[in-house]
C-alpha cells in the first residue's frame, strides 16, 4: 500500500512537541522520509517515533534563528535521504501578551527573530534545490493572530502577520518554478505553549471559538500531510485557517 507522501523528503521544525510532532509522525506514516529538528531534546512521543521508524526519520538540534545551523541540518539531511523537497516550518515563538505600550523592544525582536527571520531562513536554505530538483512544497505555520484583531499580544501577532505576507511574497516568486508555498493558520491548540495561558485566557479563547473547544494537534497534522503531497498540485499562496471557525468571528 502506497503512502500520500511515498518519495517526498521532509524538514519540519518546531518537531519535539505539539503539531511540529504530529506532523511528523503523520509523515512518516504516509511514506516521507524525514528529518525532524527542533532546538529542544525531543518529547516522549517523538522519541518513540524515532526508535520506531528508525529508517525514515532522524531528529536533528536546530536553531532556526541561525544560518549556520539550518545550513548543517540541510546537510545532514541530504546525506542522510537526499535533498529535501517538502518543508514545514512549524517553529515558533509565544509572546508576553503586552500591549504596545508595555511591550519590550528585546520582546519584538524576539519575536520577529524566531517567527519571520526563522522561517526566512528556512526557505531560503532549502529553495535553491528546489529549484534545481524542478519543485517542492513549503508550508509556513503563522496563526489565526496573524490574521484576526485581538487586543494586546502585540509582538507575536505582529511577527504572525509578518509570516503571512512572507510566505506570499514567496509564493508568488517561486510558483514559476514549481515551488508550492502556503500558510496554515492555526487556532486554540492543546500545546505546551498554549497550555501557559491562565484559565481566564482559555476561557476567552474557547469563547472566540465556534467549535467550543481547542483542538488536539493530530487535528492540525492532516493539512500539512495533503499541502505538502501531490494532491495539493495546484494549491499555491493560500491561507489555510485551521481554528474551529475563530476567523470568522
Amino acid at each position: 500500500m502506497t503512502g500520500r507522501l511515498d518519495g517526498k523528503i521532509a524538514i519540519i521544525t518546531g518537531a519535539s512537541t505539539g503539531i511540529g510532532s504530529a506532523t511528523v509522525r503523520l509523515f512518516v506514516a504516509e511514506g516521507a522520509k524525514v528529518l525532524a529538528a527542533d532546538i529542544k531534546e525531543p518529547g516522549e512521543e517523538m522519541r518513540a517515533a524515532l526508535a520506531e521508524h528508525a529508517g525514515s526519520l532522524v531528529f536533528r538540534t536546530l536553531d532556526i534563528r541561525s544560518e549556520e545551523s539550518w545550513a548543517e541540518a540541510l546537510a545532514a539531511c541530504v546525506e542522510t535521504f537526499g535533498q529535501p523537497n517538502a518543508l514545514i516550518n512549524n517553529a515558533g515563538l509565544g509572546s508576553s501578551g503586552k500591549p504596545v505600550h508595555e511591550e519590550s523592544l528585546e520582546a519584538m525582536r524576539a519575536n520577529f527573530d524566531t517567527n519571520v527571520l526563522g522561517m526566512f531562513l528556512g526557505m531560503k536554505t532549502v529553495i535553491p534545490g528546489m529549484i534545481e530538483m524542478g519543485g517542492g512544497a513549503i508550508v509556513n505555520v503563522s496563526s489565526v493572530w496573524g490574521w484576526s484583531g485581538i487586543k494586546n499580544n502585540v509582538a507575536y501577532q505582529t511577527a504572525k502577520g509578518a509570516a503571512v505576507m512572507l510566505s506570499k511574497n514567496a509564493a508568488v516568486t517561486y510558483a514559476p518554478h514549481n515551488i508550492r508555498i502556503n500558510c496554515v493558520l492555526p487556532g486554540y491548540v492543546d500545546t505546551p505553549m498554549s497550555r501557559t495561558v491562565t484559565p481566564e485566557e482559555s476561557k476567552m479563547l474557547m469563547e472566540f471559538t465556534p467549535l467550543g473547544r481547542r483542538a488536539e494537534p493530530e487535528e492540525l497534522a492532516p493539512m500539512f500531510v495533503f499541502l505538502a503531497s501531490d494532491e495539493a498540485s495546484f494549491v499555491a499562496a493560500g491561507n489555510f485557517m485551521v481554528d474551529g471557525g475563530m476567523a470568522a468571528l
